[in-house]
This record gives structure tokens, sequence and C-alpha cells, in this order.
């Protein structure tokens, strides 16, 4: 199964009657190729790592807010065990 004929599947739930056009696909693409441009760096999470912590403890909030934090800490190991390590610290510290 192609892009175009599963993007003309889900069309077909919402209003069966049109016919998917090619540049309705191409925008979709485009779409999810910038999605993957948004990937954030180490460096990027970093910057952020302890307002998202932060949240993490006081409101269980972070990820729904910060999801590119929350994306990179599953997809990397260092930045996952300095999450990992100032969520630690600050659950203790709350104690």
């Amino acid at each position: 199964m192609n892009i175009k004929s599963l993007l003309q599947r889900i069309q077909n739930t919402f209003n069966p009657q049109e016919e998917l056009q090619d540049e309705v696909v191409v925008k979709f693409l485009q779409v999810l190729e910038s999605i993957r441009e948004e990937e954030m760096s180490c460096s990027e999470m970093y910057a952020h790592i302890d307002e998202f912590v932060e949240r993490e403890v006081n409101s269980n909030d972070a990820k729904k807010i910060m999801p590119l934090i929350q994306e990179h800490i599953d997809m990397c190991p260092d930045c996952c065990d300095e999450y990992e390590a100032l969520l630690s610290v600050l659950e203790h510290t709350k104690e």
C-alpha cells in the first residue's frame, strides 16, 4: 500500500465522495518532513531539562507541555541519565 492509498482510506472515513488530490499528499509529506526536523539536540534539551523536571515533579504535565524533550529523553541514553539524576535530586529535595 502506498502513502496516497493510505491517505485516501483515511480521507474516505471523513468524506467518502472526494478523490484525494496529489497536492494533498505532497503537503502531508512536507508536514511529516518538518516534524522530523523538529528533533531536539542534546544542547537544546539541556537548556530546558530543569524546567521539564520541575514540571514533572510538581504537576505531572511535562510530557504534554514539552513533548520534544520527552521524545529526546526516550531516544538519548546520555540525556536520559541526566534527566533521571536531576529528577532524583528534585524528588529527594521535595521530601
